[in-house]
């Protein structure tokens, strides 16, 4: 076993069931987007205190196609009574215009992401998608990592490459 790994699985037991920081996200990687503009939160704890729902959706206005006017991207989290919530993404240019993707959402499990998102403003935009299908015998089982690129043309989200990467738990490991 990696020593790293070994030692957050030491630390993250540690937490003594308070969610910290280095437990959830042990690369210290983000999605990219800066503070959000505006967040709005939601009431999802039911009266036996389960959770489950949109919790909150933040939104930002940032120009991402260079037309000097403020784009929108919202970035909301679900969360579930387990470890599978997951973050799920839209994004409007000024125009109106809706840009999608299949399944813009993280995939999350208690011990690894399958599928993150990374937003890149500078030089240009560009969108990072890096997935990885889950294992036949667990969620934790090592499967190839593809990464895909994308960017703004015409007013849509174009790929612009695919690449492999060696098998891995979590994809948010990946340099990109």
């Amino acid at each position: 076993m990696n020593k790293y790994l070994l030692l957050i699985i030491i630390f993250c037991a540690g937490c003594g069931g308070y969610v910290c920081e280095l437990c959830e996200n042990p690369y210290n990687v983000t999605d990219g987007l800066p503070k959000p503009d505006h967040t709005e939160y939601f009431d999802i704890s039911e009266g036996n205190g389960d959770v489950y729902g949109v919790h909150s959706i933040g939104t930002f206005y940032i120009d991402i196609n260079n037309d000097g006017k403020k784009d929108k991207i919202k970035r909301g989290h679900f969360v579930t009574m387990t470890a599978h919530g997951y973050d799920f993404y839209e994004i409007e240019l000024h125009n109106g215009k809706k840009l999608d993707l299949p399944g813009f959402r993280t995939i999350e499990a208690a011990e690894c992401f399958l599928q993150f998102y990374h937003f890149q403003f500078e030089p240009e935009f560009q969108l990072t998608k890096i997935s990885r299908p889950l294992g036949k015998e667990s969620w934790t089982q090592l499967t190839p990592i593809k990464i895909e690129k994308f960017k703004i043309i015409n007013d849509k989200l174009e790929k612009i490459s695919t690449k492999s990467h060696k098998p891995m738990c979590d994809v948010r490991a990946v340099k990109f």
